[in-house]
């Protein structure tokens, strides 16, 4: 195992995010279903989310453990196929999970706000956000036609991948959209309880337990020099992605 070979690392960030968002679901949708009593729209749409990025750490396990995370060159012939199915597999779920997580988020805020305005806005960023996230699935999982061009390494595949640049332009638009929803709605509670009847303390906590959400805005920041490198896959027979050097977001969730 060489220096270059990331797969450790990549399954460590999996397994601890895994723990992690399992967890930390779990406990919310105690809470909420159990404890006082009020499940809603946003627990539902949250927990849709955590099976979707489930099945995109699956995905991307079993993407590293067909050879994602060591250049090309080192990965055998028969573990390309799986690999690479995988990975788009992967790309997909991320899209999905990321998407109705920002719903979810949405939801939550629209549940505790009666400001109209406010409401307009969530609802836009919603919606905004399904649409991006949705345009950009369905490039990601048709970017090649027949779909199982992507991951067809035989001498005998036919088909054709349309330009990585198209990927690289919607993944900054997507990139710029979604860190400007965490951003909005990180910012949001402010608005919401600055007005309710609480101690200026209680409302400075609830307003920062509320607007984590915008964390999310830094991790879009730090993995926009990378999308880039998505240019760098070609398709078809000039197929070569730079494994130790793809980006790895998972705090973007």
């Amino acid at each position: 195992m060489g220096a270059d070979d990331l797969r450790p690392q990549v399954m460590g960030v999996m397994i601890a995010f895994w723990v992690l968002t399992w967890v930390i679901v779990g406990l919310r949708v105690y809470v909420r279903a159990v404890m006082i009593k009020s499940f809603g729209r946003d627990d539902v749409a949250m927990i849709v989310a955590l099976l979707l990025f489930t099945g995109y750490l699956s995905c991307q396990a079993a993407a590293v453990t067909h050879g994602i995370g060591r250049h090309r060159k080192d990965i055998p012939h028969e573990d390309l196929h799986i690999g690479f199915a995988a990975w788009m597999f992967a790309e997909v779920f991320y899209t999905a999970s990321a998407s109705i997580l920002k719903v979810a988020v949405g939801l939550f805020l629209e549940r505790i706000t009666q400001n109209k305005m406010h409401i307009l806005i969530i609802r836009i960023m919603m919606a905004a956000t399904m649409l991006i996230g949705t345009i950009y699935l369905l490039v990601a999982l048709f970017q090649c036609t027949p779909i199982s061009f992507y991951w067809d390494f035989s001498e005998n595949a036919r088909g054709h991948c349309i330009s990585p640049m198209v990927l690289v332009v919607i993944s900054y638009i997507a990139s710029v959209l979604n860190g400007a929803a965490d951003f909005f709605f990180g910012i949001l509670p402010i608005f919401i309880v600055k007005d309710l009847n609480m101690r200026r303390n209680t409302k400075i906590v609830v307003a920062a337990i509320l607007g984590f959400a915008a964390i999310g805005s830094l991790s879009t920041l730090v993995r926009l020099p990378y999308v880039k490198q998505l240019g760098t896959y070609k398709g078809g027979k000039n197929k070569h992605l730079t494994c130790t050097k793809r980006e790895r977001s998972y705090s973007q969730n």
